[in-house]
């Protein structure tokens, strides 16, 4: 053993590296089974949350190092991946394709970086002297907030061409952008009161997006469906809405509070405070049929969905950790004022498993199942 190895950083390798071929092990017997159940990502006694989703793909911030760093997980290979390496915070992560953005510390106040996947190597696209946090990404386009003297602004930033534009700007609050495909919506306080409002890239024209006079929140959008955290009935409701057709719709209607959405096809998941924590839920649109995903005391927050998988940030360890959900098929209509599916949204059947602690700190695959 050399005069500068760590031996508790050491067991600590050796331990994550049973825990990342074991969930390899897992998510090829997954893969060719015929349910749905949830598996934990990451089993490090530090935090790891605010997860993000694409495809087999998952992101997180991780505090194992003693600073929040950005990992990647690939299902596919269960290969695991430090993204940044800074002793400075990156946070908030969004990813599509090879794409991986985060909200990143190492020069003081919050800068935009880009790391990609393929080229192993990352830069940074917006500059803390404005203070710019949050991204969101689709395709070639990401959004951020961005405050500067005071104010919230919404920029979009094409990642293909480095053109940035600020689409809300105003003496107002402008924040929590979402984007997909050609449509932005974000969180505006023009009014007095925070409202939703949209911007059409393809026309240019700008909308609100609710009429509702409650406080509107924390949109996501896919296609030409926005959902969002709203207040109008004295507590954090889930609505919709399909800006193609006008048609709008409350998706929960229980006195505690629901909140953070995040869109997907046919499906939204929210955190859901009914049962005196937070726990995930799931709402078909197609359907109308709600589903509770997580049974847990403990909360489960922040999720996010892509296809049938669905991620959050789960406390039922003690610490933060990353779970996945992998419903099981169902159908797969898209919602009215969507665009069909892109590739990598088809349901995977998984057999219900669960990952439980055995001796010498490995991992054992434990079946559901009757008769497994």
């Amino acid at each position: 053993m050399g005069p500068h190895t760590d031996p508790s950083r050491m067991a600590r390798n050796r331990q994550s590296n049973v825990w990342f071929t074991t969930l390899l092990l897992v998510c090829a017997a997954l893969v060719a089974a015929g349910s749905a159940h949830e598996i934990r990502i990451t089993a490090d006694p530090a935090d790891q949350g605010a997860p993000a989703i694409w495809e087999d793909r998952i992101v997180w911030q991780d505090f194992r190092n003693g600073n929040w760093d950005i990992y990647l997980l690939e299902l596919s290979t269960g290969t695991e991946t430090r993204i940044n390496k800074d002793t400075a915070d990156q946070k908030s992560p969004a990813i599509w394709g090879n794409q991986i953005l985060s909200t990143d510390y190492r020069e003081g106040s919050p800068d935009i970086f880009v790391y990609n996947t393929i080229k192993g190597s990352g830069q940074r696209i917006a500059t803390g002297s404005q203070n710019t946090k949050f991204p969101r990404v689709w395709g070639s386009l990401a959004v951020w907030e961005v405050s500067h003297s005071g104010d919230d602004d919404v920029v979009l930033y094409n990642l293909t061409s480095g053109r940035e534009t600020t689409l809300a700007k105003g003496s107002q609050a402008q924040k929590s952008p979402a984007v997909a495909e050609d449509l932005v919506v974000w969180e505006d306080n023009r009014g007095g009161k925070t409202a939703l409002y949209s911007y059409r890239l393809s026309t240019g024209t700008e909308a609100r997006v609710s009429p509702g006079q409650g406080g509107q929140y924390n949109p996501s959008v896919y296609g030409d469906l926005v959902a969002w955290q709203d207040r109008r009935n004295g507590n954090d409701d889930i609505f919709m809405a399909s800006l193609a057709t006008g048609e709008e719709r409350q998706v929960t209607s229980d006195p505690a509070d629901q909140r953070n959405p995040w869109i997907w096809g046919d499906r939204i998941v929210w955190e859901d405070r009914r049962n005196g924590n937070a726990d995930i839920y799931l709402y078909t649109i197609s359907t109308g049929k709600e589903a509770r995903l997580t049974t847990d005391a403990a909360d489960q927050k922040s999720p996010a969905v892509w296809g049938d998988r669905v991620v959050w940030e789960d406390w039922r360890n003690g610490n933060a950790d990353v779970y996945l959900f992998t419903l099981a098929e169902e159908q797969h209509t898209p919602a009215a004022g969507t665009s069909p599916r892109p590739r990598g949204a088809e349901p995977v059947p998984l057999e219900p498993v669960l990952l439980l602690p055995a001796m010498a700190g490995a991992w054992a695959l434990v079946s559901l199942r009757r008769g497994r």
